[in-house]
């Protein structure tokens, strides 16, 4: 089995967090880094390999994050009726505040019960 080479944790389930990259029409993160350190997506077309813009949507009741990421690895799958490409993205432009968002979706992701209240 190879070495884990990963150096963050990593929220890998779908919490229905939400991706858009202008040109892809389908964007499904599936691995959200901590601190915002990167993500995996799969789209409908390979990413670019210059920086480009996305909007990352946590699903925690606040605006959307306005970042920048750059494809680090890519793979792809030719399926008879349509492809997907999977993507390891870095992202750059937060700000403290951004990654305690994420880290606090990875550590409480949604539909988990939060450690800290208690049932009366």
């Amino acid at each position: 089995m190879p070495a884990e080479r990963r150096k963050y944790t990593r929220l890998t389930t779908d919490q229905n967090v939400q991706c858009a990259i202008p040109g892809m029409d389908v964007v499904h993160v599936v691995g959200l880094g901590s601190g915002g350190s990167g993500m995996r997506v799969i789209t409908n077309k390979e990413l670019p390999d210059e920086e480009f813009d996305l909007e990352l949507d946590l699903n925690d009741g606040k605006p959307a994050l306005r970042l920048r990421g750059k494809a680090v690895w890519h793979e792809s799958w030719d399926f008879e009726f349509f492809n997907r490409h999977a993507a390891g993205v870095v992202l750059s432009g937060l700000n403290p505040g951004d990654s305690e968002r994420i880290d606090a979706l990875i550590q409480n992701p949604q539909g988990e019960p939060d450690p800290d209240m208690h049932a009366p």
